[in-house]
């Protein structure tokens, strides 16, 4: 286990002069000048530091670049009205970070420790979170850096925390208000098979996803929805978000049965939803079957939720096939439009939490 004990350097890096317009801040290319970083070796954490950002030496043969130890979360950081900064259910990232890195081979990161690695590193570089709609996006990363080539575990790691200022994750929705994207469904590759990493945060698992995505790229797609591994055309979640369908007052979302990531966002909207009197059930849903609800008006909604979009509304659904299937109107619907606001009311302090979810600085 790490100590709590972070060393600070005393440098900072001002954010005076720096455009940090949330309508101009293009997602994941702007990044706050400090990092936090610890290594791991001879069994134990050390070292735990807030520094200014540089880049990693590694020699080639780092376990990392040829097999893969690799795991990260996400998560934000939010300004308040009031100019507080707040997160939001960090001990979740710290527990699910932990359970990544029990199943691929890693030493532990206490969740006392990565959060207060993680408000370490806010805290220092506080003046970079962006006014609402934007957020501080908050990545933390643990990869294997011992030098050997052959198929083990390392036994060094490098456990380090990025900070970036950040506006809409898809551009085309713009503000806070829930935006709609256009959704790839993959009919032919998938992301995850039973016994294997799909309920992990696994860099792996994003690495095979992103052929996909280019694909769906070019049919005019902001995102992918995989579905089972056994061809049972079954809808599993997107590339970076779970995803739910809305028949009536049901919400309907595919269960956490071990290839699919508990999404903290998904566990947030299935609390919210039933505490302003939705039903949620969590059962497989077949893409085809959804299809022809959404085709005859019976299921007239479908969105995505995800730390980096919180809750986004899916206007269409493009099949391999060609098919183009237009979910409702093409515009984000009442019941993604009020998980949206209640959520991003919590985040940024503008509804009471009544959930203890928000930790402030």
């Amino acid at each position: 286990m790490a100590t709590l004990d972070i060393q600070i350097a005393p440098q900072r890096a001002s954010a005076a002069g720096v455009d940090l317009d949330p309508s101009r801040l293009e997602f994941g290319k702007t990044f706050a000048p400090d990092w936090f970083v610890s290594e791991y070796r001879k069994g134990h954490w050390q070292n735990s530091r807030v520094e200014p950002l540089h880049n990693i030496s590694l020699h080639p043969a780092a376990i990392v670049f040829h097999y893969g130890q690799s795991i990260f979360e996400g998560m934000k950081a939010y300004r308040w009205a009031n100019g507080k900064a707040a997160l939001f259910r960090p001990m979740e990232n710290a527990r699910r970070f932990m359970r990544s890195a029990e199943r691929m081979a890693m030493p532990p990161v206490a969740p006392e420790f990565f959060v207060e690695a993680v408000k370490a590193l806010v805290r220092a570089d506080i003046e970079w979170i962006p006014r609402e709609p934007g957020s501080l996006y908050i990545r933390p990363t643990m990869m294997g850096t011992e030098t050997a080539i052959g198929v083990h575990a390392s036994s060094e790691f490098l456990f380090f925390v990025l900070v970036l200022p950040s506006g809409a994750y898809f551009k085309e929705t713009g503000s806070s208000s829930a935006g709609t994207v256009t959704v790839y469904v993959a009919e032919m590759t998938s992301r995850a098979a039973a016994g294997g990493t799909g309920d992990v945060k696994a860099s792996a698992n994003y690495a095979i996803s992103l052929r996909t995505i280019e694909q769906g790229k070019k049919q005019g797609c902001s995102q992918v929805l995989f579905l089972d591994a056994n061809g049972r055309r079954e809808v599993e979640e997107l590339g970076g978000m779970n995803v739910f369908f809305v028949e009536k007052d049901t919400l309907y979302t595919p269960p956490l049965d071990g290839t699919i990531l508990p999404g903290i966002t998904r566990d947030s909207v299935i609390t919210v939803a039933r505490d302003l009197g939705m039903t949620v059930e969590e059962t497989p849903v077949r893409i085809d079957e959804a299809a022809e609800k959404i085709q005859s008006g019976r299921m007239t909604e479908v969105f995505a939720c995800g730390t980096a979009a919180v809750v986004v509304g899916i206007r269409e659904l493009v099949f391999e096939s060609g098919r183009r299937l237009t979910i409702g109107d093409g515009a984000a619907g009442e019941v993604t439009r009020k998980l949206n606001s209640e959520l991003q009311g919590i985040q940024f302090g503008r509804i009471p939490d009544q959930y203890g979810w928000i930790d402030l600085l």
